[in-house]
């Protein structure tokens, strides 16, 4: 009997054209019962043998779950553990380093039945993960539980948007850099931030540098019209906004995100001298290629904060939504959309929409829809009318 078209077996399986049926087989594995453990293994985890023995059930799998979900999931599994409180606070080679809870910083080894349970988590221990660590000896740990994360920073894939980076989690503050002038002020940029911040859970604070190269006051007032804390600042000269602004941070941990040029260095010198040194001797390791341009560290501050330093966030890629999701972090979209004849508007070209409507009789700023539409467009492909 000939083959149907499109199907092929043996070694040729897999590389023939696309079938119906091929998708149908895919979903069934992605649903399929697999088997696991029961609950209360991790028990027996210092007992290889008592492990490998321990009853197994089936179990599906859990097909659409978020990295977040996911992660918090399996750091329940190991709540039961004692040890040492502390946080990571960044990585050498393989050894993860965390701080605990008297600023000492330990070399930590993972528990192998600790891997076993993050096993195909991406990103599975970041910079600002809380922990629990046993000590092995006086200069090293073990990594023997971990906590649930309340946020996560993350970013899309420079090379492909359909992945997610994670550099940080448990973050309070993204702090969102922007030069008046050298560089020109880019409010795209700085709304792709808040993008990021909002749909993170982490509460976005925009500073104006360069404040005495350019008068910030129009572009502080439409962030402020947002409801948006911002600060105006010229870190080179240690004036304006600096003192308020390292009030509001003290501590709590944050996150600084901008271009290049706008900054950053500057203002970390005037804000934290006491860790600028330290960034700065890490920034020049990147430059020469001796550290990954995703390595993030975490620096204790004087007043308890810490501050993240976080390459990675330097690319502002976007992925994981749909354009209404997107809209709805923007509250001067957000506001509108209720008005707007069709409840899934993308506000792109649909008929009777309060957005474009507002955009033509200027109640909104056409830079804030300019990089909505080049979020929804470019990052994420949508709003293309069928």
């Amino acid at each position: 009997m000939a083959k149907k078209k499109g199907f092929r077996g043996g070694k040729d399986k897999g590389k023939g054209a696309y079938s119906r049926q091929a998708g149908l087989s895919r979903i069934t594995r992605a649903n399929s019962q697999s088997r696991t453990r029961t609950a209360g293994w991790e028990r027996y985890a210092d007992d290889e043998a008592s492990l490998e023995a321990f009853e197994t059930v089936d179990r599906g799998s859990n097909t659409g779950e978020g990295l977040l979900a996911k992660f918090n999931r399996l750091a329940r599994d190991t709540a039961h553990h004692d040890g040492i409180d502390a946080e990571i606070c960044g990585f050498d080679g393989t050894v993860v380093m965390a701080r605990d809870d008297q600023g000492r910083e330990w070399p930590c080894q993972v528990r192998k039945i600790l891997k076993k349970m993050l096993r195909g988590v991406k990103t599975p221990l970041v910079v600002g993960d809380a922990i629990k660590l046993t000590m092995l000896d006086d200069n090293d740990a073990v990594i023997v539980a971990i906590a649930e994360r309340r946020n996560q920073l993350a970013r899309a894939d420079s090379h492909n948007k359909a992945l997610e980076h994670i550099f940080a989690a448990n973050i309070d503050h993204l702090v969102i850099v922007a030069a008046m002038a050298m560089p020109d002020l880019k409010t795209g940029l700085i709304d792709r931030y808040l993008t990021i911040a909002h749909h993170n859970d982490i509460v976005p604070i925009v500073v104006l540098n360069k404040s005495d190269l350019a008068d910030p006051t129009e572009a502080a007032a439409l962030y402020r019209g947002l409801g948006y804390t911002v600060f105006a600042t010229s870190a080179e000269q240690a004036e304006g906004d600096i003192s308020p602004l390292r009030d509001h941070l003290r501590g709590r941990c944050c996150v600084m995100a901008g271009q290049s040029g706008v900054g950053k260095s500057s203002l970390i010198n005037a804000l934290y001298p006491e860790v600028a040194a330290r960034v700065g001797v890490v920034s020049d390791a990147q430059r020469k290629g001796r550290h990954t341009t995703t390595a993030s560290r975490s620096y204790l501050l004087a007043d308890g904060g810490r501050l993240i330093d976080t390459p990675g966030i330097r690319e502002c890629g976007i992925t994981g939504m749909e354009a209404l999701n997107v809209a709805l972090l923007y509250p001067d979209i957000a506001k509108l959309h209720p008005q707007c004849r069709f409840n899934n508007c993308t506000h792109l070209h649909e008929p009777d929409c309060a957005v474009t409507a507002a955009l033509e009789t200027g109640g909104i700023d056409p830079r804030r829809y300019l990089s909505y539409l080049s979020i929804v467009t470019e990052d994420l492909g949508d709003g293309n009318p069928s």
